[in-house]
């Protein structure tokens, strides 16, 4: 694939631009972010533009892709580990345990619970300060737990975590995000993107919109954050 570099104020705006000079849409491309482009001094001074490199993509890429949707498989990187409602009692037992040793550890005072999806509550002060801005400290605690729980597991698990409630809300906010934003990509007829999330925020917003066939979704990006891309289909000829 031969790729050219686009530019736009946003990234939204140098994923357009590189649409209409190939002439394809956005399930066509091949996009590798250079730069997502930042604000200067006030809005104003320093501003710089985001940078992708976009290329259009082999036919038989998107053809694959395509049957990959109508077969609809479960989220990479997903469908090989044992989830909440599968895992044995004593793995949940054992990790509940190492749960409460690390936040001892941490001079936090709590009580854990093990719920009927089998989620481990944490039940805290009220605070805040276990789930951190955003989730990132529940996170962090997830991440380092499931590290140590499957670390002589042939089978990996995974055990999630919550506290007051936080997962739940979150989720509903992330399902309710899904939906306006793929509203706006149809209303506007251009890409919508989101904010860089985790794999598993990323799940949620795929998922929600799976269904709708008016709109694909698309991660963008590399490292573990990636920003989803939610943009229309194209309408059929007749």
């Amino acid at each position: 694939m031969e790729y050219k570099e686009f530019e736009g104020k946003t990234l939204d705006e140098a994923i357009a631009s590189a649409m209409r000079e190939l002439g394809v849409q956005f399930e066509e491309l091949d996009i590798q972010v250079i730069s997502e482009g930042s604000k200067g001094l006030f809005g104003i001074m320093g501003n710089k533009n985001a940078k992708i490199l976009a290329a259009k993509a082999p036919k038989n890429q998107t053809q694959k892709g395509d049957e990959q949707k109508k077969q609809k498989p479960s989220p990479v990187g997903l469908t090989h580990i044992t989830r909440n409602k599968d895992i044995h009692r004593d793995v949940l037992e054992e990790a509940k345990k190492r749960l409460k040793d690390i936040l001892d550890l941490m001079n936090i005072e709590s009580k854990i619970s093990i719920s009927e999806d089998n989620t481990l509550e944490i039940i805290g002060d009220g605070s805040g300060l276990i789930i951190g801005k955003r989730g990132q400290t529940l996170d962090a605690l997830q991440f380092i737990l499931n590290r140590i729980i499957n670390k002589d597991k042939g089978t990996p698990v995974h055990i999630s975590l919550d506290s007051e409630g936080y997962r739940k809300r979150h989720i509903a906010y992330l399902k309710d995000i899904a939906i306006k934003m793929g509203q706006e990509a149809r209303r506007t007829g251009h890409p919508v993107s989101l904010e860089k999330m985790n794999p598993y925020d990323r799940r949620i917003i795929h998922i929600t919109l799976k269904d709708d066939t008016r709109v694909n979704t698309k991660s963008v990006g590399e490292g573990i954050y990636k920003k989803v891309m939610i943009f229309p289909r194209k309408a059929p000829k007749y």
